[in-house]
């Protein structure tokens, strides 16, 4: 069983995890330099050391942004039921379902006049080609 299981980080004070995230740098770093000399017997230990990593510097985000909280442990209060928490969800995740209902709003209108724009200046474009060749589309049709 791993040492980092995520119950056993949010125990943790946010002083003691970014100390622990210190010393897994540190290790890593060490690791990493044992495994270019061909020096580390267990290679996979880095990987290891890796995702610990990755885990505890998500806890500590999810602190600072107030999803969940460090250094409690999450007990029931009498009768088993869980006390209540005040969530705080991400901003950004509201404001992209604004995005796309705003989206959904405008329909395919935004894209239709780009596109047709696009086709006008081609056309011009090859338009002003062939009457500097010196013949026009009514020219060679005539003939």
């Amino acid at each position: 069983m791993r040492e980092l299981h995520v119950s056993r980080i949010r125990e943790l004070t946010a002083d003691e995890v970014g100390i622990k995230i210190k010393d897994l740098r540190e290790e890593l770093f060490n690791l990493n330099f044992r495994n270019s000399m061909r020096q580390l017997d267990n290679p996979l230990k880095i990987r290891e050391l890796r995702r610990d990593l990755a885990r505890l510097m998500t806890v500590l985000e999810e602190d600072r942004r107030g999803i969940r909280s460090l250094g409690m442990k999450d007990t029931t209060t009498e009768g088993g039921a869980t006390p209540a928490r005040k969530s705080a969800k991400p901003k950004a995740k509201a404001t992209a379902k604004k995005k796309t209902a705003a989206k959904a709003k405008a329909g395919s209108k935004s894209k239709a006049p780009g596109r047709a724009a696009a086709g006008k200046a081609t056309r011009a474009r090859t338009a002003g080609m062939a009457k500097s060749a010196g013949k026009t589309k009514s020219a060679t049709r005539a003939k």
